[in-house]
């Protein structure tokens, strides 16, 4: 199991998302429910993709972040990414006045040198954007994308987002959650 070293122990808020892969086919929905119960965790759902399951989590150490990958190795979790949000790049989440859940999370590599802060406004005009952030990690940015568009995803998300391809997006890869 991979730890995150303390090099600096105190954050302000720091959010992070969690994609893992669960060792039990069988286990994915005990594993969600352990997970969505676990300390830090604001949102988690089943996915369809390169990882079984997403956690977004909010701590202020590093220690906290390494409690929650405890929780999920304990609840069937092998092996995961943790995808920090660059605080200083873009970092957008919107206003609702009820919880939405996400049908969808697109996770963007972009070329260097880019500027994904400069999406902000961009991604702020596609209805179904929920959340985006620049991260550090496997990928550059991470998307959430609202359940409404779920009918028509193509249309009424993924197809506006090609517009962001002449601003040096180099590939995307979208994984859906699974209703639980």
């Amino acid at each position: 199991m991979k730890r995150l070293k303390a090099t600096e122990s105190k954050f302000k808020n720091v959010k992070a998302f969690i994609l893992g892969t669960v060792g039990n086919r069988g286990a994915l929905i005990e594993c969600l429910q352990a997970t969505r119960q676990a300390q830090f965790v604001k949102e988690a759902y089943l996915i369809f993709g390169t990882a079984d399951l997403i956690a977004k989590i909010e701590v202020k150490t590093i220690e906290q972040i390494n409690t929650v990958l405890d929780t999920l190795y304990q609840n069937g979790v092998v092996d995961t990414n943790t995808l920090i949000v660059n605080e200083a790049g873009l970092n957008y989440e919107r206003t609702l006045t009820a919880p939405k859940r996400k049908c969808a999370y697109t996770f963007i590599k972009i070329r260097r040198p880019a500027a994904p802060r400069l999406w902000d406004r961009f991604l702020q005009r596609i209805e179904h954007v929920l959340e985006a952030y620049e991260i550090f990690g496997i990928y550059d940015v991470i998307v959430g994308v609202s359940e409404d568009a779920k009918s028509d995803y193509f249309n009424s998300f993924f197809r506006k987002l090609w517009l962001l391809t002449e601003i040096n997006m180099n590939s995307t890869t979208t994984m859906f959650t699974v209703d639980v």
